[in-house]
């Protein structure tokens, strides 16, 4: 199955290293409860798999103690999509410590590098912002990169190299929404 959709996850405070509660996600520090929602976000399915194929994540940590640190969660190599944030930070430490299941890998690539290799890739780029163009009134292409950031946005560096690598900016309307609601709005409005 050929990539349709890819979301670029920027979070900007997403623990580097294996070392926060699964079972306190979001008191352990690095809001890892808003990275788990938007892995979840972008690969569960009403599909009898369970899983968006179509479909991947990469999410770009660059908290402390060692950024960054991208995880990749491939849809159309996975045996399963995560169903709830715990199963969702398992399969983070798993790739943080070299047993990632099928389909999840990491690496050290920055979010510029993550950018530049979706473009490699083909995929054309798009950053959800608020002061974008209408998500609705834009033509997307066949092979779309949504970035987005957590709860404190892409810092003016991102910005700027997302800008350099000709990324438009939409918006999916005048209000601050959850990251992890971005992704199920694109999900909804691009099959």
């Amino acid at each position: 199955m050929i990539l349709l959709r890819s979301f670029i996850l920027k979070a900007s405070e997403g623990r580097t290293a294996p070392d926060f509660s699964i079972k306190s996600l979001a008191g352990s520090g690095g809001r890892m409860d808003l990275v788990c929602r938007c892995i979840i976000a972008a690969l569960l399915s009403p599909d009898p798999d369970g899983i968006d194929r179509g479909c991947r994540i990469t999410v770009v940590l660059e908290g402390p103690p060692d950024p960054p640190l991208s995880v990749e969660f491939d849809g159309a190599r996975m045996e399963r999509a995560p169903e709830g944030e715990v199963e969702a930070a398992e399969m983070l430490v798993a790739a943080m410590t070299g047993k990632a299941p099928r389909g999840v890998s990491a690496s050290r690539e920055s979010f510029e590098h993550v950018v530049r290799r979706h473009s490699r890739e083909g995929f054309s780029l798009y950053y959800l912002h608020e002061g974008g163009e209408d998500f609705a009134r834009v033509e997307y292409g066949e092979r779309a990169a949504f970035a987005l950031g957590d709860q404190k946005g892409i810092d003016p560096q991102g910005e700027r190299y997302l800008d350099s690598m000709g990324a438009k900016r939409v918006s999916l309307g005048p209000h601050a929404y959850l990251a992890s609601h971005c992704i199920s709005i694109v999900r909804g409005m691009i099959p």
